[in-house]
């Protein structure tokens, strides 16, 4: 376990350099307009997975948890080809209409759901049969395409326009579906195996997972989605710009998340489940430092952006949230609950996320008071998976009053000091925090050890 969670942690070690270019190089580079034109593409790229109709997700689930060696290769064979055919028929449409409209934004769009949706049916089944190193290899060939792709357009082609970043991206995708087609054929042979045999089970299966993942996902960006309906582009591109500099702080959770639903499709531990909750809050907590160096960057080489300052300090105080509900959360539900009950509770709480912060957004007219709103969703949902759907995560007093005080300490010491003293004063905070928890860390220590 601790050897795939590294594999996939290095990989997304490697992201790091592409999610700090387009998060912090970038923007300097574009004017604040072009950054929010590219993030309004980027945007729109991470609902593209809708366009598999949840054929991958049914991957995911079918082949969850089975070892590599004792897959039926025929199968295997027949869902790879399908796939491909299946996205090929969806892809054809939208570059035809994208290049008789001339319009270069759906054409570069249509191109990515092609190479993403396939790429995503490898990385499925790479996660799902425990094949890590695969799928590590393919984020660390990702992030070397990209960052390369952009270094190029940033310091040869010195652009300032962000199509030609866009096409960066597109061609990164490309590559690194190459690389997956390689690997596929290098460890599987070739087949022209195609058929329609069992697939409805597949696409039954993965539609609701598809809807119910997206729907977490979407609630992740309802803030993005409603600013970029009701504000100007360049207010959009401080808000899309906070919320890069969150997604560079959760790369690590997701490697961790995908190696454990590998692991709870085999069995559930609930010690090792509560184990990881505790983990996950004290690294959310642990991780609130963090802010205090992005806020540095941002002050002294992206003044155009330090108004996303105040949006950001908000959103890092759902980190502790967003990491339990990642790693563990959507895991059960995935291994441990039907689709339809995972399906029913996610469109509930996309739904409701939407109406609060719509609800937030037509009351306030105001970026902070949406920020607030989104983070609430994500305590809620904690609040509700813990306290009812897995009742043996609950929280105690203890915990709830370090969730509490975490809220108050951060969001005091990220607004009301300089950079340096609110270092130093949540610094001490987390001393404070070792110390009266300090039962409870040696015995995870303990507990890790065995």
């Amino acid at each position: 376990m601790f050897k795939n969670i590294l594999r996939v942690t290095i990989a997304n070690i490697a992201n790091f350099g592409s999610s700090f270019i387009v998060g912090f190089i970038l923007p300097a580079v574009l004017s604040v307009a072009a950054y929010g034109h590219y993030k309004e593409y980027t945007l729109y790229l991470s609902f593209v997975y809708l366009f598999n109709l949840g054929f991958n997700d049914g991957i995911y689930i079918k082949y969850g948890g089975v070892d590599a060696d004792k897959v039926n290769r025929e199968e295997v064979h027949s869902e790879h080809n399908f796939i491909r055919v299946f996205q090929i028929i969806i892809f054809l449409p939208m570059i035809i209409y994208g290049l008789i409209m001339q319009d270069y934004i759906i054409a570069f769009f249509a191109c990515s759901t092609l190479f993403i949706t396939i790429k995503t049916y490898h990385q499925n089944f790479s996660q799902a049969v425990g094949n890590f190193k695969v799928f590590a290899n393919g984020n660390i060939y990702k992030s070397i395409f990209y960052v390369g792709f952009l270094l190029f357009g940033i310091f040869v082609l010195r652009s300032e326009n962000y199509l030609v970043y866009i096409f960066m991206s597109v061609l990164s995708f490309l590559l690194v579906l190459l690389y997956y087609e390689y690997v596929f054929y290098k460890e599987y042979g070739f087949s022209s195996t195609w058929n329609f045999k069992n697939k409805f089970s597949i696409f039954k299966v993965g539609f609701f997972i598809l809807i119910a993942n997206m729907s977490l996902t979407f609630v992740g960006n309802v803030g993005s989605l409603v600013v970029n309906f009701g504000f100007s582009i360049e207010e959009f591109a401080q808000y899309s710009f906070q919320s890069s500099i969150l997604n560079v702080i959760l790369l690590i959770v997701n490697a961790v998340g995908m190696v454990f639903y590998n692991i709870i499709s085999k069995k559930e531990d609930r010690d090792m489940l509560r184990l990881t909750k505790r983990i996950s809050i004290f690294l959310g907590v642990f991780g609130g430092l963090g802010f205090f160096v992005f806020k540095g960057i941002i002050e002294f080489f992206l003044t155009d952006y330090i108004d996303s300052l105040s949006l950001l300090s908000v959103t890092f105080i759902a980190i502790p949230y967003i990491m339990v509900s990642k790693i563990l959360i959507a895991n059960l539900y995935r291994s441990r609950r039907s689709e339809m009950k995972y399906f029913k509770d996610s469109l509930i709480f996309a739904a409701s996320s939407f109406a609060l912060v719509g609800l937030v957004y037509l009351i306030t007219q105001n970026l902070l008071a949406i920020a607030f709103a989104t983070t609430f969703c994500y305590i809620f949902w904690f609040i509700y998976a813990t306290r009812v759907e897995y009742s043996y995560l609950k929280s105690s007093n203890k915990e709830l009053l370090l969730l509490a005080s975490h809220l108050i300490v951060f969001y005091i010491t990220a607004t009301s000091f300089n950079i340096l003293l609110g270092f130093l004063i949540y610094f001490v905070y987390i001393v404070l925090v070792s110390l009266a928890f300090n039962k409870e860390l040696k015995d995870l220590i303990k507990f890790a050890k065995k």
